[in-house]
């Protein structure tokens, strides 16, 4: 009976870690450029890069760019996309690449992300640090 119990608990444990999984942006050590875009191999949360012309390699962090759905809402949104500088100095942003799979993104408690205006006075959360992980993010509203 105690070990029902037990399984039973970690199984719900389980499902609620993996519906509110908290990720950060990737490390610049983790991107690679494959045949034209510059990509991650995390198969929980894939990140791709649109098409680049160079071949580089991804020297730091620049910060994160998220979308809120409405006013300056923290819990429903879009991560718009993770933004680095190349060795030749080039900007590349990285976006993740689950979209068929989470409806939605949430924001941690982090202080590290302001709110701002986007260039089209969009209210959008601008995180700027030089560690991913500062840029923390969960995964929320997993689709069926």
């Amino acid at each position: 009976m105690i070990r029902n119990v037990i399984c039973l608990y970690l199984l719900m444990v389980g499902g609620f870690a993996q519906a509110h999984e908290e990720f950060g942006c990737p490390y610049p050590s983790t991107i690679r450029y494959v045949e034209g875009f510059f990509l991650t191999s995390d198969m929980r949360l894939p990140w791709q890069s649109s098409k680049v012309q160079h071949r580089d390699f991804v020297d730091r962090f620049i910060g994160a760019i998220f979308i809120p759905e409405k006013d300056q809402e923290r819990e429903n949104g879009r991560l718009d996309k993770c933004v680095y500088r190349t060795c030749s100095g080039q900007s590349v942003a990285l976006r993740p690449g689950k979209a068929d799979v989470v409806e939605a993104f949430s924001l941690t408690s982090t202080l590290h992300w302001q709110i701002a205006k986007d260039p089209l006075e969009q209210e959008v959360y601008i995180c700027q640090d030089s560690q991913p992980d500062n840029c923390a993010f969960t995964l929320s509203k997993p689709r069926l």
